[in-house]
């Protein structure tokens, strides 16, 4: 069995348990109504519950059952209607659903749903079954009255609307109208997966797949498959698992840039047997492809190249890509599916012996800042071990000089604070950064960096020793200005030759064995300008709904932060919006003041306000928060949110 809770749990729903009365007229004034949905094979299909009604509704059961085994049931979510009900307990099993509402129970909320038609009370979710090789496959979804209970061992429930405190139910003339679910078969489809070499570089070919799905035994296959000339090359095409028993496979590979041809024939060679064949399946491996890169530098960021099925362009005589089903070729015109795939190359290797210079945040990730704030930059530097023979410390690094320009809407503190670093922990004597914030000088903004590890006497000869991982030399702190363009990134990157304040060209170097040499590699960064936190304060969930931004989920949610354990547990995306009295902190005083401010007649929430202002009745927008505090609001900080 798999429940959801929304808000309190009864089990026996007990509060439905309303006294009967007669439709007067007869007339179908009073309805719950399924939709229909169809879906391929594994697809998860929704299947509207809607409420027809002549008359405010104060609550309703809605229970229906359906085929297992054409689909199974995933959810049962509350639609619009129930925005802001007290009591929503749902069950959803393979075959059924239950669901029970009661709009208010304390009197201090919406008390009911709205006459109207077609209103949207619910969506049921269900997930189309795999199929059993033959075609469409169908389901009535009825309404089933003392077939099912919320809870194991719970009474059975009718199904009913609640009007006037009076239970309605179909002998009271409530229509409930069935729903349909359809599954059908996917198409038959090739797919060229994707696929790409080790991620580090190292190898410079891999393999990707080529998938079939087919709703038929294929007896054999051709596959078309062109490379657009990016350097990308065809190394070798291979049986898959699928087709790995076939008696005839036959590639063509003309021009390995170009892309190759390949005809499978599962059975050919005597004894026959005429079930031999690729059976019913969903992305079964025909085929599997070795691709080699082009030869690129080893800075190269990744590159991806297009593994396009073609039809009519490569093979003599030219080949289109066909199934062949029941001895008859199925192609593009007979409805085949062919999907497109990527392979990704990578450059990036580990070089033994070589150094890297890294920028980036201080935890390593991105680095992004809201304009008119500061923003730290960390740089690194990588020495990895030479494994040498002998005595050799080509890979232990004496001292460094990094070259850094940076965009103009940066300006930068000149102060590179070692603290933390392998600086400080040897003992680096000499450590310079200059400061160029001069835009209008002819070489734009500049950082050098120069670091000496043993300068003065006595001379020990430390150095910085290998290590795997990125080791951080120190930290600057730069000023975005307040003018910077949000949704911006401000690049700060190394470049050689520039002199910073001085007159000097300066390259980024290291020295070891008294000797310079270039890094191996470059990993610059930029830092991402965000808009200034917006919000409304009381809005928890971050709903954005303008005047009715804060509402009782929001009270809800500062509940579920604070108390609720494991998967219950809401991790609110701007902290600052959550603390309704501006108090500098999140608790449970903030779940109060939302509800005083809703139901009790409240002070308003202090600026930027919720988003209506009850004195004026007039909407308020977005706005900063203009208490210092050390709540966040991570998720206010997008572009298209402006401040009042």
């Amino acid at each position: 069995m798999k429940q959801m809770r929304f808000l309190g749990f009864l089990p026996a729903f007990c509060l439905l348990a309303f006294a009967s009365a007669i439709h007067a007229d007869g007339e179908c004034d009073q309805g719950l109504s399924l939709g229909s949905a169809s879906g391929e094979f594994g697809e998860t299909v929704a299947i509207g519950v809607t409420l027809d009604s002549d008359s405010d509704v104060q609550g309703l059961v809605a229970a229906a059952d359906w085929s297992a085994a054409v689909a199974t049931g995933l959810s049962i979510d509350g639609g619009a209607a129930l925005v802001g009900a007290e009591i929503v307990e749902s069950r959803i099993e393979d075959s059924y659903f239950v669901l029970g509402v009661v709009i208010d129970v304390n009197g201090q909320g919406p008390d009911s749903i709205p006459a109207g038609a077609g209103i949207d009370v619910a969506t049921l979710s269900l997930v189309c079954g795999a199929g059993d090789g033959g075609g469409a496959v169908s389901s009535p979804i009825e309404f089933r009255n003392g077939s099912y209970a919320t809870i194991d061992g719970g009474p059975l429930l009718d199904n009913i609307l609640v009007i006037g405190g009076l239970s309605i139910g179909p002998s009271d003339g409530l229509c409930l109208s069935a729903g349909e679910v359809r599954c059908t078969p996917p198409p038959d489809r090739l797919t060229a997966a994707d696929g790409g070499n080790p991620a580090d570089g190292v190898e410079a070919c891999g393999s990707a797949s080529v998938l079939m799905t087919n709703n038929r035994p294929v007896e054999g296959f051709v596959v078309a498959l062109c490379l657009r000339g990016t350097g990308l090359t065809v190394g070798a095409v291979d049986l898959g698992s699928a087709s790995a028993a076939a008696d005839f496979f036959e590639v063509e590979i003309a021009d390995p840039s170009l892309g190759f041809a390949a005809g499978v024939v599962i059975d050919l060679l005597d004894p026959f047997v005429a079930e031999f064949a690729i059976p019913v399946g969903s992305n079964q491996e025909v085929l599997s492809v070795t691709y080699c890169c082009p030869d690129r530098p080893v800075t190269t960021p990744p590159e991806d190249h297009a593994l396009d099925l073609c039809d009519g362009e490569l093979g003599d005589p030219l080949k289109d890509n066909i199934l062949v089903i029941e001895g008859q070729s199925i192609g593009v015109s007979d409805d085949l599916r062919l999907d497109d795939g990527v392979f990704t190359c990578s450059y990036i290797q580990v070089l033994v012996g070589e150094t890297e210079f890294h920028c980036s945040a201080r935890d390593g990730g991105a680095l992004s800042a809201s304009a008119g704030s500061e923003v730290e930059v960390c740089f690194g530097i990588v020495t990895r071990e030479d494994e040498a023979v002998g005595h050799a410390q080509s890979d232990h690094i004496q001292g460094f000089s990094m070259a850094v320009t940076f965009c103009d809407d940066l300006t930068c503190q000149e102060n590179l604070d070692i603290s933390g670093t392998i600086l400080e922990a040897l003992g680096a004597e000499f450590v310079s950064i200059q400061c160029d914030n001069d835009s209008g000088d002819g070489d734009g903004r500049e950082i050098i960096i120069g670091v000496l590890i043993d300068a003065l006497p006595p001379f020990e000869g430390a150095t910085i020793a290998p290590a795997p991982d990125v080791q951080p030399i120190g930290y600057v702190t730069f000023d975005v200005n307040a003018d910077a363009e949000c949704g911006s990134c401000c690049p700060i990157e190394f470049t050689d030759g520039i002199n910073g304040n001085g007159r000097v060209p300066i390259k980024n170097l290291v020295s070891a064995e008294n000797k310079s040499r270039s890094p191996a590699a470059f990993f610059n960064c930029c830092v991402e300008v965000l808009g200034e936190e917006s919000f409304y304060r009381g809005d928890c969930n971050f709903s954005l709904g303008g005047s009715m931004a804060v509402d009782i989920a929001d009270a809800a949610a500062v509940v579920s932060h604070l108390f609720m354990p494991g998967s219950w547990n809401f991790q609110p995306g701007c902290l600052d919006a959550c603390d309704c009295n501006d108090d500098g902190r999140v608790d449970l005083a903030d779940s109060i003041c939302i509800l005083q401010y809703l139901f009790q007649g409240g002070r308003t929430p202090p600026s930027p306000g919720p988003g209506w202002d009850p004195d004026n009745q007039v909407e308020t927008g977005v706005g900063n928060d203009p208490t210092d505090d050390k709540l966040g609001c991570p998720d206010g900080q997008a572009c298209e949110l402006v401040g009042d």
